[in-house]
């Protein structure tokens, strides 16, 4: 397991789009904190030229983010079954192929995100007023929230990315599969009750309301994210070792 592990990441690190697509994310929220700071300057009573502004706008990026994870399955999976079948020939069992390739998209992930963390945080400590004294608390607590959600959407992403070929058949099943129960439950919430809890459990809900009803470290976004991680992690595995290449 260790050494199959060892080469996933040699591959994963030196996969350019990995790299990429942090850059992109860095370049967006540095020209948020600049454009801030540029307006604040300008303006002294520019009132949106604060710390706490700048985090709220980062995290009304994170459900683009949440859709945009497939980039770290695709790393991996790639040619998919070319791979995996080179993979499969060393002698390594299914379970421990799809196991090894999902910890390491993980340890990515997180990695990824605690560069873009401390980004965001040197960004907006650096350029902008510190306007609410608790501002960098509450991002740090929304992040955390957030955190379990995302976990959830990478194992199900790459659970959908051991199975199938094309990126857009992933990327509509993975909307099916996150937005659509949230839209429809938000027009049943009204006349069911049962409608309106599983509604502020969902992952899309957690995403929507980062700064909302859950601005402080709760263990719901953990529950809910350990649920679609679970399941779907297990259906991926499950439906993986059935595939054929």
């Amino acid at each position: 397991m260790l050494n199959l592990m060892k080469s996933e990441q040699y591959r994963f690190v030196r996969t350019l789009s990995y790299y990429f697509t942090g850059l992109l994310y860095i370049l967006l929220m540095a020209g948020a904190a600049v454009v801030l700071y540029v307006f604040q300057q300008s303006d002294p009573g520019f009132r949106y030229g604060n710390e706490r502004f700048f985090y709220w706008n980062v995290l009304e990026m994170l459900p683009v983010v949440f859709v945009l994870l497939f980039t770290f399955p695709v790393i991996l999976m790639g040619d998919h079954k070319q791979i995996l079948k080179n993979t499969a020939a060393y002698g390594y069992s299914r379970p421990y192929i799809y196991i090894a390739k999902l910890l390491v998209i993980l340890a990515g992930f997180l990695l990824f995100a605690l560069v873009l963390t401390g980004v965001s945080v040197l960004l907006g400590a650096n350029l902008l007023v510190r306007s609410h004294e608790h501002a960098l608390a509450e991002y740090s607590s929304a992040l955390l929230n957030a955190l379990p959600v995302m976990i959830a959407g990478l194992t199900t992403y790459y659970g959908l990315a051991a199975v199938m070929k094309k990126n857009t058949q992933i990327i509509i099943a993975y909307v099916l599969i996150y937005f659509l129960p949230h839209y429809i439950l938000s027009a049943l919430q009204g006349r069911f009750s049962w409608a309106a809890w599983l509604y502020s459990h969902t992952p899309a809900y957690y995403l929507f309301n980062l700064y909302g009803d859950i601005s402080y470290a709760a263990w719901e976004p953990w529950a809910s994210g350990a649920i679609y991680t679970l399941v779907f992690g297990w259906l991926g595995l499950y439906l993986f070792k059935k595939e054929e290449f």
